[in-house]
């Protein structure tokens, strides 16, 4: 199925937030997709999603120009998992990795759905669990309580938004309540990235030559995983002391 300039094979792995899937596109246009919504299964479902969808395209590994991860932020696991295959699958068949945000994913799909706000009222909003999300807005990422996510909306004053994945659902009371009309929550199909929207963003992304070697393929955490936050709220006392390393990337 490889076919040189405008016709590469992607290999595009979704598996940042709550659900696990796997998209094939050819020349940028999406040929076969699979998504399982889950509770965090990652490491079971990733690779039989990966085996199942390449079956569906009538491809395989040894086909491939690329490979595409969801980067984060997320869950920490999730975000691991896929980050690891598309890396392993990269160094395996030596060819270019592409990683694009959640954020950046969640905003494409709301756009392509049709979101009545323009891409700049898009508000990707992602779960981060321990009552915090990370959230992109008119290019600027942050993190933190929904509050902070507020105090950064509101600063524009009335604008209209429309809030999109996992963290919006969960926290649409507090970004909804007494904003008006012009603030609205997207519903359960853009609660997580969908992978078709990774596959043609890292198509674009591969076709560019944006692609890195797999040795540079990075995660975007935000923070570190809960047992470390755990870990050091025990040992320094609640202070907040960043883990031996430094902060989070």
């Amino acid at each position: 199925m490889s076919g040189g300039s405008g016709g590469a094979t992607l290999l595009a792995l979704e598996s940042a937030t709550g659900s696990v899937g796997a998209a094939v596109a050819v020349g940028g246009i999406v040929v076969a997709e699979l998504t399982c919504r889950t509770a965090r299964r990652h490491v079971e479902l990733l690779h039989p999603a990966i085996e199942e969808v390449c079956r569906i395209a009538g491809c395989s590994l040894s086909d491939l120009d690329g490979v595409a991860a969801d980067v984060g932020p997320g869950l920490f696991t999730g975000i691991r998992v896929g980050v690891a295959a598309a890396k392993a699958i990269a160094f395996g068949r030596q060819i270019p990795a592409v990683g694009v945000t959640s954020l950046d994913v969640l905003r494409a799909a709301a756009v392509d759905a049709g979101a009545l706000v323009g891409e700049d009222g898009v508000v990707p909003v992602v779960d981060l669990r321990r009552g915090e999300v990370a959230w992109s807005y008119r290019g600027n990422v942050g993190w933190g309580p929904p509050a902070a996510l507020l105090a950064d909306l509101l600063a524009d004053g009335p604008v209209e938004l429309a809030f999109v994945g996992d963290g919006a659902i969960r926290y649409a009371e507090e970004l909804t309540d007494d904003r008006g009309p012009g603030w609205r929550v997207a519903g359960a199909m853009l609660a997580s990235p969908p992978v078709a929207s990774l596959a043609v963003l890292a198509g674009t992304a591969l076709a560019e030559d944006r692609g890195v070697d797999a040795a540079h393929l990075a995660p975007c955490y935000l923070r570190g995983a809960d047992a470390r936050i755990n870990w050091t709220t025990r040992h320094d006392g609640g202070r907040g002391v960043p883990p031996r390393g430094g902060p989070p990337r």
